[in-house]
C-alpha cells in the first residue's frame, strides 16, 4: 500500500488532536499517512487564546476544563503537562446567582442547576433564590409521572418538572453561562444526556456522587499549552495556516479535492473540523444529505470582557469564584469570574474580574460601548470605588453551537450520509468542552485511518 493523504480542515484543538491520532493510528497500523491540517487563521488553535498580561495569563476563551471529562487530563499527560495542571482555589467552591440586584449565594447540592435533595432547597430559600411556593413545587417533582415525550428544550423541560421559578432562576442562568444560548433554545437531550430519559431529576442529581477534588482543571502558563504541545508533536510543515478550503469536491476517480483560492490539494480521506454551518457549505458537493441536516445547527456569538481594578477598589468581597445572572435582570454579563479567587495560582496584582457576554443587543454595541456598559454592570454588583483602570474585550463572532431540540439525531443523521472517507469532528456535534472537542478529533480520525487501512470507517 503507497501513502495516503489526509487533510484535516479547522486547526482548534479538535482538529490538531485529531491529525496527532491519526499519525498514532497510521504508525500502528503500518500505514504510510501525510496528514496536512489547514487553518484558515493566522494561528492554530481556534477559540483556545491565552495573553499574558502584565504577568497574568488570561484566557480569552475556555478558562478550564471539567476535571470528570478525563481526555483533557490524559492529553495534558501524553504533552508533558501533567504537572502543570492545577485545580480551581478553595474559594471557587462558592458561587453566586445576581437575581434582583442582589448577589445570592448558589446552595450546594445542585447539579446542572437541578437541587438534589431538602438541603439544596432550604439553602435556595434562604439566599432568596426560590420563594417558599417555589421550593415547595420542586419538592414534588419525584412524584410526577415520567416524561416520556420527545426531545424538547431545557426551559420546557425544567418549567414542567421543577417549576417556572427554579427553571429560571436556577437551571437558566446555568445554561446560559455554558452554553451561552437561552435554555429556550437548547436541547434537553444534548445539554443534560445524563438527566435525560430518566423518571425524576431531583432523584437524578440526588443520587450524583459527592465531587471529590477540584471540578475544573486548568494549565499553569494557559491551555494555549495545549495547542503549543499538539503543534510541536505534529511540526510545522504539516500545518498551513492562513489557508482556507473554499471548496470541496469528490476527486476524478477516488478521493477528494481541496480548493484553496487559487491552487488545489487532494486527499484520500478528509476530517472536517470547522464548526456545522461551514461544514455544511463544504459538503454541499460531496454529501448533500449531510449538509441538509448540519445546516439547521445555529450558532451565536460572544464576548470575553476583562474588567481590571486596583487592588481594594471594591467593596463587594469577592469570597468566591464569581457570578451567575439570572436572565430576568435583563444584564449584558451573563457570567463572571472574579479571576484571582478561582485561579489563585494566577497571581492577580488586583480586582480583576473576566465577564462573559452573550446578549444579542449588547453584542450590538461597538467595543467601547460593549465595554463601558459591562464596567457599569460589574461596578453596580461590585460596589466600585472607583473605576476601572483597563477594559478590555475579544469578541467570538458565530462562535457558539446551538444544540437545539432534535441536535442529536440531526448530528446522526449527517454522520450516516457522509461517504466513505469523510468524519465530522469538533464543537458542533456532541460536547463543546475541551475534552469532548478532543475525543471528537480523535475519534473521528482514528475511524478514517481505519478506513483508510482497508478496514471499516467508524
Amino acid at each position: 500500500m503507497g501513502s495516503r493523504r489526509l487533510a484535516v480542515i479547522g486547526g482548534g484543538i479538535a482538529g490538531l488532536a485529531g491529525a496527532r491520532a491519526a499519525l498514532d493510528a497510521a504508525r500502528e497500523a503500518g500505514l504510510d499517512l501525510a496528514v496536512t491540517v489547514y487553518e484558515a487563521g493566522e494561528a492554530p488553535g481556534g477559540k483556545v487564546r491565552t495573553e499574558r498580561i502584565d504577568g497574568v495569563d488570561v484566557e480569552w476563551g475556555p478558562d478550564s476544563f471539567l476535571a470528570a471529562k478525563p481526555r483533557g487530563r490524559e492529553l495534558a499527560g501524553e504533552l508533558g503537562l501533567a504537572g502543570e495542571l492545577v485545580g480551581t482555589g478553595p474559594a471557587a467552591r462558592r458561587a453566586y446567582l445576581l437575581v434582583g440586584g442582589r448577589l445570592r449565594p448558589l446552595p450546594s447540592g445542585l447539579w446542572m442547576g437541578v437541587p438534589g435533595g431538602l438541603g439544596a432547597l432550604a439553602g435556595a430559600v434562604r439566599s432568596g433564590i426560590l420563594g417558599p411556593v417555589g421550593a415547595a413545587r420542586v419538592a414534588l417533582e419525584p412524584f410526577l409521572p415520567r416524561d416520556r415525550r420527545p426531545d424538547r428544550s431545557v426551559a420546557e423541560v425544567a418549567r414542567r418538572r421543577l417549576g417556572r421559578q427554579a427553571a429560571d432562576r436556577l437551571v437558566a442562568p446555568l445554561i446560559l453561562g455554558v452554553w451561552g444560548t437561552p435554555a429556550s433554545t437548547v436541547s434537553f437531550e444534548a445539554a443534560l444526556p445524563q438527566l435525560a430519559g430518566g423518571r425524576s431529576l431531583v432523584l437524578a442529581a440526588l443520587r450524583r456522587p459527592p465531587a471529590t477534588g477540584p471540578p475544573f482543571l486548568a494549565v499553569r502558563g494557559g491551555l494555549g499549552r495545549l495547542i503549543a504541545g499538539l503543534v510541536a508533536g505534529l511540526g510545522s510543515r504539516r500545518i498551513r495556516t492562513g489557508t482556507t478550503v473554499e471548496r470541496l469536491r469528490p476527486g476524478a476517480r477516488t478521493g477528494f479535492r481541496l480548493s484553496l483560492g487559487g491552487r488545489e490539494a487532494r486527499a484520500d480521506a478528509v476530517l472536517v473540523a470547522v464548526p456545522a454551518p461551514v461544514a455544511a457549505r463544504l459538503l454541499a458537493e460531496t454529501s448533500p444529505g449531510a449538509a441538509l441536516a448540519l445546516g439547521w445547527i445555529g450558532y451565536r456569538s460572544s464576548a470575553v470582557v476583562l474588567v481590571r481594578y486596583p487592588r481594594g477598589a471594591l467593596v463587594r468581597e469577592m469570597d468566591g469564584s464569581g457570578f451567575l445572572a439570572a436572565p430576568e435582570d435583563g444584564t449584558a454579563v451573563a457570567a463572571c469570574t472574579w479571576l484571582g479567587q478561582k485561579w489563585p495560582h494566577l497571581g492577580v496584582p488586583g480586582d480583576w474580574l473576566r465577564a462573559f457576554v452573550t446578549s444579542p443587543e449588547a453584542l450590538a454595541l461597538d467595543d467601547d460601548e460593549l465595554g463601558a456598559r459591562v464596567e457599569r454592570e460589574l461596578g453596580r454588583v461590585m460596589r466600585a470605588r472607583e473605576p476601572a483602570h483597563d477594559v478590555r474585550l475579544v469578541r467570538w463572532t458565530d462562535a457558539l453551537p446551538v444544540y437545539g431540540p432534535g441536535h442529536l439525531r440531526r448530528v446522526a443523521a449527517a454522520e450516516r450520509a457522509l461517504p466513505p472517507g469523510l468524519a465530522l469532528a469538533g464543537a458542533s456535534y456532541r460536547g463543546i468542552g475541551l475534552p469532548d472537542c478532543i475525543e471528537s478529533g480523535e475519534r473521528a480520525a482514528r475511524g478514517l485511518v481505519g478506513w483508510l487501512s482497508g478496514g471499516p470507517a467508524g
